[in-house]
């Protein structure tokens, strides 16, 4: 097998794992239903157990767009050689879908970004992350000293679960790090306005020794919100409550574009 150092492809050759990967999208119940975004197919290991369903292909890789046409002809059309960062789902009419894959280690936290970028649009992701970033995005024992400005993001707008950890053995070539795989579900309530919330979680972490009042000292509040007991706090006192509280009281307008 074929793989570019350059791409960091790791591949999965365990069809037991690729089985339960799929499963836990609840693919046999909704399977005909299921509009699906693969990412970085490689070698089709999961696309093979995802046939049923309204299925669209994103590889990056030219050789494997061409061993991937060449084994599912039926979705030639529907396998994509693009960089998944690249890829805007509205030119596919893709509005309402969910994403898996064994996503490359070198832009795990990319993915992420995108599921934020198109949230109102992916319902679902479910993927292989490294064992590392796995467990700072669910955060299952919810220590406020393990959130950092991706998980905080992840969590305001989708519930995140962990899966099952996956052995070293299970790839080829055998990545150095440990990896997990897990369940992201968009939450229903998406009114927390993305682009503020991003700028007070950025700001208030590139400044996280400096009580909030003073790193965010440049964006404007509401009046009756600057005294709360809050800006009082450090960014590791913080809760992910309390970054989508702060966010909701920003007066909206040139405030926001300072860097």
């Amino acid at each position: 097998m074929k793989y570019a150092k350059k791409l960091g492809q790791n591949f999965l050759i365990d069809n037991k794992i690729a089985k339960q990967i799929v499963n836990a999208l609840y693919y046999k119940k909704n399977k005909n239903s299921l509009n699906v975004l693969e990412v970085g197919a490689g070698n089709g290991i999961l696309t093979k157990y995802l046939l049923k369903s309204k299925l669209l292909i994103i590889e990056l890789d030219t050789l494997y767009v061409k061993i991937l046409r060449e084994k599912f002809t039926s979705l030639k059309e529907r396998i994509i050689n693009i960089d998944i960062l690249k890829f805007n789902p509205l030119h596919f009419n893709f509005t309402n879908f969910i994403v898996i894959g064994n996503f490359p280690y070198s832009v795990s936290s990319q993915i992420l970004f995108y599921l934020l970028k198109y949230k109102e649009f992916i319902t679902e992701c479910v993927g292989m992350f490294p064992k590392k970033v796995a467990d700072r995005i669910v955060n299952k024992k919810k220590r406020k000293k393990n959130l950092s400005v991706l998980t905080i993001l992840i969590k305001t707008y989708f519930k995140t679960k962990y899966l099952f950890t996956v052995s070293n053995s299970v790839f080829s070539p055998q990545p150095k790090i440990q990896s997990s795989v897990i369940k992201i579900i968009r939450k229903k309530n998406l009114d927390i306005n993305y682009i503020i919330l991003k700028k007070i979680v950025k700001t208030a972490f590139s400044k996280r020794r400096k009580q909030i009042k003073n790193s965010l000292n440049q964006i404007l509040f509401y009046k009756e919100f600057l005294s709360n007991p809050i800006f009082n706090k450090r960014v590791e006192q913080l809760s992910i409550l309390d970054f989508t509280n702060i966010s909701r009281k920003v007066i909206q307008g040139d405030a926001m574009l300072v860097p």
